[in-house]
């Protein structure tokens, strides 16, 4: 447990412990950029209550769960927030203005989370990996998902039941009609209404975006929409077929002369994004598969409209404002929320293999996506921004 530092009897009259910029490390960010000292600091920010948040993956998961964030500052002044996340995720947390502190998976963890105090624990994971972490938390209330006596994960009260039955049973899945957001806000024990994903890009990073379309001239076209080849590694059945986007970037040169193109994709689609480059010389630009996290981001920023399956760039895109359309096949299109942005295209017969790693089908729900119906969501989407719509 930690210690109290009046039992040493040191003096606490020089720093203030409870201070929310107060780490002990270093120097805290007022004092460097301030100057300021704790005794007389204006900045102090005493806090009224920790808690924590886990949610490990994946990173489009973590990306979307950040809706929650201002609804929870906004629920106790004084609240500090932090975070327990995969390493590889955490780039999409940083810098996020409502996160006090952000963890990744490191083998201090352990000692941390069993010392500090937390209010409350929220863990929004179900597996065993973040239930553990959760187990770990000093705190008297913990919430969503924890682990049972014979090691599975179990909802840990009623407001956790919903998701839950829906992890276990596809026929449920299948069934449910509300969104990820919505489910969210239950286990955090508040009201959803409406709240985005947080992603906000520092100057420098924007600056990496322009450089890249200045790189390739990308001011020579009037519009710019983003096709997102990917589909990530754990659901290679959500990625579209080549020749459908092919088709879709030829009708958009076709009958749209100003608009460009621009592909997106990550390390698995590696060898795919030269294939598809190369069928379109000269009517797309590619943005490259070795990107990082906040590079990728500031890439998807340039795009106007992003053309993508259920997967991390739809979240990006979202986080970022953009107008998006979603195509969907063996995942659940209702758990979306794009806030007004966007639209989505489904397949012509519904999916009958539901959240599975490979069809069983003769033909693909995703064979079934119509192109006529993607390109035409992509001008409404496109037109929506030449007239200046609100939606």
């Amino acid at each position: 447990m930690g210690i109290t530092l009046e039992e040493f009897g040191l003096d606490q009259q020089f720093y203030k412990a409870d201070c929310r910029h107060f780490t002990g490390e270093k120097p805290c960010v007022p004092h460097k950029t301030e100057g300021v000292v704790c005794r007389d600091c204006p900045r102090y920010e005493p806090v009224s209550e920790r808690i924590l948040i886990i949610k490990l993956d994946a990173a489009g998961d973590v990306l979307r769960s950040t809706s929650i964030l201002p609804a929870f500052k906004k629920s106790r002044p004084g609240l500090s927030i932090w975070w327990v996340t995969e390493n590889s995720s955490k780039p999409l947390l940083e810098r996020n203005p409502f996160i006090d502190v952000l963890l990744g998976i490191d083998p201090a963890l352990p000692g941390l989370l069993s010392t500090t105090h937390f209010g409350r624990a929220f863990n929004f994971d179900m597996g065993r990996k973040a239930a553990s972490i959760l187990a770990m938390a000093n705190s008297p209330v913990k919430k969503g998902f924890g682990l049972s006596l014979e090691g599975g994960v179990v909802p840990l009260e009623p407001s956790a039941e919903a998701w839950f039955e829906m992890g276990i049973f596809d026929t449920v899945k299948r069934a449910n009609r509300r969104t990820y957001q919505d489910h969210l806000f239950q286990l955090g024990g508040l009201k959803y209404q409406g709240e985005p994903p947080q992603l906000a890009l520092t100057e420098k990073e924007k600056e990496f975006g322009l450089a890249f379309a200045r790189r390739n001239k990308l001011s020579k076209f009037k519009e710019l929409v983003g096709f997102n080849i990917g589909s990530g590694g754990r659901w290679p059945m959500k990625r579209w077929r080549l020749d459908g986007f092919t088709w879709l970037a030829k009708q958009l040169k076709k009958k749209r002369p100003g608009c460009g193109v621009l592909l997106y994709g990550g390390p698995e689609e590696r060898e795919l994004m030269p294939s598809l480059a190369k069928k379109l010389k000269g009517a797309c630009v590619s943005t490259g598969t070795e990107n990082t996290l906040r590079q990728f981001a500031s890439l998807v920023d340039l795009s106007q409209v992003m053309v993508t399956g259920d997967t991390l760039a739809l979240h990006v895109a979202v986080a970022l404002g953009k107008r998006v359309l979603a195509y969907f096949g063996p995942t659940s299109d209702t758990e979306i929320d794009l806030f007004g942005r966007g639209e989505k295209v489904l397949p012509s017969s519904p999916c009958q293999c539901y959240y599975q790693n490979q069809c069983t089908q003769k033909v693909s729900c995703m064979d079934n996506l119509r192109e006529e119906d993607m390109f035409a969501a992509v001008e409404r989407q496109l037109d929506i921004l030449r007239k200046g719509k609100k939606t």
